[in-house]
This record gives structure tokens, sequence and C-alpha cells, in this order.
């Protein structure tokens, strides 16, 4: 896809950001005067503040999540959880503590984004890339910490199975209803909604009705672009993967939120967002890293889980605990080896692709020897027309002249010396030939001028 789009091996040469502040100095490349700002300055500012900000909020959070299982411990001690009134009461924190994420997880994101204004970053790729390192260590901290404390502490599969489950169809509704149905209920409310008949007439639009499109359009939001929707699927694909061997029905709810998710999301860009300007990108970027990061991470949960589970430790009951242990952790990294044997056997190109791309580097190739050609052929003519240019070339002849009959002297004088060494010449006039052949093309720029 990237390839048809003309956007693979895209490679741009950034621009400051116009956010960037900083004192004015001579850039190096562009020798333009562009602000500089210290790169200790901003190391400083990540490591001694935002780092320390962003561990007090997640031992707050941590301690939030401690709060919502001494809620769920108190209810088990009230109410029996197997009768329908306790499993709704026992269901409540829970429910409430999903609810906690998704206004902790808009909390956090504007207080990174403040952060990441403040620490002054220069290209807008660093800026991008410091964001994201920033939301997904909060977002997967305070999305799984109640799940890895269930798993690995708690050791309760069956509680893993209802938070994990709970989490993940609470957050799809609600992220749902605020992405797509709050903004389209607030712009019915602005009045700026249209019919289906009136948008197909868009596409025909011109003069007056171009500038009532204009001011349609102006009364929806901006479109926030694709960051929240990376994060989203980054959150979706360790709910699925982290914790697949307790509860494997999460896929599917993943499945079935992803089919709703393409039209609502279509939905969006058409009736309720303002239309966005297009991006050309190569690939993803740094999301990239993020989810093959999750993955690992899958492998090792998903390998543990299995060795924490009764049924499998049924099938081995000779074998000690040491045993045990070594065994899983091969398996692990069995697994491991087979994910990066997938990535390096699979190869990134096709064939097509390869071929295709070896074709244009050859045609580029031979435009640029063409063009050279041309620029020789174009001295060439300009130094006939031009008596000075004449006169410069004349000149340089006369120095390749003398290098040459240099290069002929320092030949005789090693024929000479093997002829006096008893050595065979296999060519007894071969001197004068080559110094006759060298003074060749010399003689003929000569007769040129």
């Amino acid at each position: 896809m990237a390839y048809h789009w003309g956007t693979y091996g895209m490679v741009k040469f950034e621009e400051a950001r116009a956010e960037f502040v900083g004192v004015l100095t001579i850039n190096a490349v562009t020798g333009r005067k562009e602000p500089y700002y210290p790169k200790w300055k901003r190391q400083l500012k990540k490591y001694a503040v935002s780092a320390p900000i962003i561990f007090v909020i997640l031992v707050m959070a941590f301690f939030v999540m401690l709060a919502s299982f001494k809620c769920e411990d108190y209810i088990m001690e009230r109410y029996d959880v197997k009768t329908t009134t306790g499993s709704i009461m026992f269901s409540l924190p829970s429910c409430v503590y999903a609810v906690v994420i998704l206004v902790t997880n808009g909390f956090y994101r504007n207080l990174a984004k403040w952060l990441n204004d403040w620490e002054n970053h220069r290209l807008q790729s660093a800026y991008e890339n410091n964001l994201i390192i920033k939301l997904v260590v909060f977002d997967f901290a305070n999305c799984f910490m109640c799940l890895f404390y269930v798993a690995f502490w708690l050791q309760d599969m069956v509680r893993l199975r209802q938070y994990l489950a709970t989490l993940l169809i609470v957050q799809q509704l609600l992220q749902q209803f605020l992405e797509t149905g709050l903004p389209y209920i607030m712009l019915l409310i602005r009045g700026g909604s249209k019919g289906e008949e009136e948008k197909k007439k868009d596409d025909d639009a011109d003069g007056v009705e171009v500038a009532e499109l204009a001011n349609e359009q102006s009364k929806m939001d901006l479109y926030p672009g694709t960051f929240d929707d990376y994060l989203e699927l980054f959150l979706q694909f360790g709910y699925v993967f982290l914790f697949s061997a307790v509860y494997p029905l999460a896929a599917i709810w993943a499945l079935f939120n992803n089919v709703i998710e393409i039209r609502s999301d279509a939905f969006k860009v058409s009736r309720v967002c303002q239309r966005p300007f297009g991006q050309s990108a190569a690939d993803i970027g740094t999301w990239q890293v993020t989810f093959e990061v999750m993955g690992i991470i899958a492998v090792l949960t998903n390998t543990t889980l299995m060795a924490m589970s009764p049924e499998i430790r049924q099938f081995l009951p000779e074998m000690t605990v040491t045993n045990y242990i070594l065994l899983f952790v091969a398996v692990e990294h069995v697994f491991l080896a087979l994910k990066a044997a997938i990535a390096i056997l699979i190869p990134d190109l096709p064939r097509w692709m390869e071929i295709e791309l070896l074709k244009e580097e050859y045609e580029s190739r031979q435009v640029y020897l063409q063009k050279i050609s041309e620029s020789h052929k174009l001295d060439v003519s300009t130094t006939q027309q031009h008596p000075l240019s004449r006169q410069d070339s004349g000149i340089q002849v006369e120095e390749i002249e003398l290098a040459e009959q240099r290069e002929n002297e320092d030949i005789e004088e090693e024929e000479e010396n093997q002829s006096d060494s008893g050595e065979d010449m296999t060519k007894p006039n071969g001197g004068h030939e080559q110094k006759e052949e060298d003074l060749t093309w010399a003689d003929m720029q000569e007769s040129q001028i």
C-alpha cells in the first residue's frame, strides 16, 4: 500500500516545530537563523520533572486499584455472590473501576501533552515519539496493573476472567459513545447536522454553496487525528493477547467492536468532524515498536498462566517443581524463537516490489548519467565559443601534457632498468608505442583548441 501511494522509503527533512522556542542561531544544515535549545535542559526536564510526576500518578492509580479490591472483599463478606443480587453487587466495583480508568487516562493525556510541550522538542517526530512513550507507559500500567495483580499475586483465575471481561466491554462501550455518540449529540444541539441528500450535494457545490459548506464545517469539531485510535488499538491488543490463555472470548468481543468501529469512525469523519487534511507517511512509526513489545510480553504472560494452571499440572504429577519451571521456561524460549523466526523468514517486501524498486533505481541512475553527459557536452561547446574559456582549457591541457610527459619518462626509465638487468621485453618498442598512445589524447585536445 505504501508503494502504490508513493510513500515507501519516503525521507522527510524536518523543519523546527512552530512551537519550538530558543535562542536564535545559525543552522549548520540550512544556513538560516533558527532557535536553539540546549539538549541537557530538555533531558533535565524529562528525567527530573516529567518522570517523577508520572511515577507519582502511577502510585496513586495503584492505590485506587487496591481500593477497588477492598470494596469487592467487603461485598463478598456482606452478600452471597452466588445469588443474582450478590453477583450484581460484586460486579459494581469493577465497573466503577473501569470508568475510573477512562477518566484517569483522559486526565493524564492532557497532563502528558502539557509536559511534552514544556520539554520543548525541536522536531515533530521527536515530539510525537516522546508523547507516545509517556502515554503508552502510563496507560499500560493503569489498564493492566489490576489484571497482573489478580493473575500473579492473588492467582485467582475466575476473578481474572471477570475483571478482564468487565474492563474490555465497559471501556469499549464508553469509548464508542465518547468518540462518536456524544460529539454527534452536541452537533445536533448546535444545529450543524445535515441529511443524506444535502451531503450528496456537497460534492457538486460551487460559488455561494462553497461558502455555505465552509460555514457548516466550521460548526463541527476538529478532527483529533489518528493518535487516539492507535492508542485504543494498542490497549485492545493488550486485553486480547496478554491473557488470552484465561479468557479466549476477548478476541470475539474485540472483533465485534472493530466491525462497529469501522462504521463509527467513518461516521465521525464524514458527519461529526471537520474534513481532515491528508498527511503522507511511510509506516506507523513508533507504534510498530510498541505492538512488537506487547507481543513479547504476551508470550511471557500466557506461558506463565499455562504453567500456573492446575489442569496442566495434573499431566505431570511426578515432575519436581524445579523441573516443571524449567520446562515452561524452555517452552517460553521456543515460542519467542518461533516468533523471531517468523519475523525473519517472512520477507518484509514481496518479490514483485523488490523488482519494481530495482527498476526505479536503474531508471533514476540512467537519467542521472544522461544529465551528466548533456552537461559535459554543454561545457565543451561553451569552451569552444568563449576565448577566455579556451584559454583556461588550454592551460588545463598543458598541465595534463606535462603530467603525461613525466609519466612517460618514468616508464622509459623503468624499461631501461629492466633492459640493464637482462629481462626480456615482450615488445621492443612498447615504451615508444605507449608514449605515442598516451600523447594522442593530448594532441586531440590541442587540435580542438
